[in-house]
């Protein structure tokens, strides 16, 4: 489909202001494309000619994928937010009817397991994980995101992303969209067919006319075993916030993950999972103030591999494609599950990050969630 015909027009008052050029003098669009080789690759004709590179194949071929089986429910406990400061947590229910508590939680991000429900007098509690009772009106239950990755049937013939974004695709790369007209929605899988660099970043081709800005995507970027590396391992990927499980060379699994904020980062290496849990309970600060305080029970299908950072299912965010934890590299319930029935004790976990923007020397202490 070839549709710089119909866009030339449109591409001449909407492309990027020319570079100025000291030697030949620029090309309008029709000249750049009827002869290329006496313009310089610069200005809206260079642009025109870019996108006549940018081609959809004849026939859109479907995404590789083998079907998953969807866990259910997606995790085995129920979980809630406290919402109220300085909760008071009760040992016993004569202790909750009495208002005699034995601690209380604190501020910060706390989360408990749920157990049962109890009333005591004309009042409803939760019995949580540790044993301990909690009022139910200084909770709030929440679900864990049901999202998952993909398997692959085959190593996909174009590269594949995620939106991590709800837009509306652009007609051509660096130009506004539309203000009405078909969204592409976060978590929605596409494949990239062309790329083109406008401004400060790169522009995708992801369907007809569709174009989108590289920041609304988590892309995967395919890599051979680091050196040393053979059989199954993990590739962490800090700068799209994408995981990749490999067989030797070839792609297996992929999804979307949240690691480490900048002020934690998750630490660049190849490491190894070196400990495996079905759950584990997660908690601690790191500011001097104590602001960054979290507090997580029964965090689901955790792997260790770097001090106490962990690949481990996440219920209290659905952030996924964003940086979001204290240096875990943190997925959703289901990719946990997959990953922990997929990998084991030794297997490799490689982290990277391709901007170069993450110091190779952080921490090793760094902690979760």
């Amino acid at each position: 489909m070839h549709f710089l015909a119909a866009l030339l027009a449109l591409t001449l008052a909407s492309a990027p202001p020319p570079t100025t050029h000291t030697g030949a003098d620029l090309c309008v669009p029709q000249l750049q494309l009827q002869s290329p080789a006496a313009c310089p690759p610069l200005g809206p004709g260079a642009y025109v000619a870019d996108l006549s590179a940018a081609l959809l194949p004849d026939v859109i071929p479907g995404l590789p994928l083998a079907p998953l089986t969807k866990y259910d429910p997606v995790v085995d406990f129920t979980y809630a937010r406290v919402t109220t400061t300085d909760a008071p947590v009760f040992a016993s229910t004569d202790d909750a009817l009495a208002n005699n508590p034995v601690r209380t939680t604190g501020k910060g991000l706390i989360y408990v397991s749920l157990e049962q429900t109890v009333t005591v007098g004309a009042e409803d509690f939760y019995q949580i994980h540790t044993g301990e009772f909690i009022r139910a009106a200084d909770v709030k239950q929440v679900n864990p995101t049901n999202f998952q990755g993909i398997l692959f049937s085959q190593p996909p013939g174009y590269p594949i992303a995620w939106m991590v974004s709800n837009v509306r695709p652009s007609p051509l790369p660096g130009v506004p969209a539309p203000e009405s007209g078909d969204h592409l929605w976060r978590k929605t899988v596409v494949q990239i067919f062309a790329s083109q660099h406008v401004g400060q970043y790169d522009w995708y081709l992801v369907g007809p006319n569709q174009w989108v800005e590289q920041r609304a995507v988590a892309r995967l970027n395919f890599n051979p075993p680091p050196a040393g590396v053979s059989g199954r391992w993990i590739q962490v990927d800090l700068f799209e916030q994408t995981m990749v499980a490999y067989q030797d060379s070839t792609p297996v699994y992929a999804t979307l993950v949240s690691s480490g904020l900048d002020e934690w980062p998750t630490r660049p290496g190849l490491l190894h999972i070196y400990a495996k849990l079905l759950a584990d309970r997660m908690r601690g600060t790191y500011r001097a103030d104590h602001t960054d305080f979290y507090s997580l029970e029964e965090v689901p299908w955790v792997m260790y591999f770097d001090g106490s950072r962990a690949l481990h299912g996440e219920y209290w965010h659905d952030a996924l494609g964003f940086k979001r934890s204290h240096g875990c590299v943190n997925l959703a319930p289901d990719d946990a599950h997959w990953l922990y029935d997929w990998a084991s004790n030794g297997t490799p976990v490689w982290v990277y990050d391709p901007s170069g923007k993450t110091p190779l020397n952080v921490d090793d202490t760094g902690g979760a969630p």
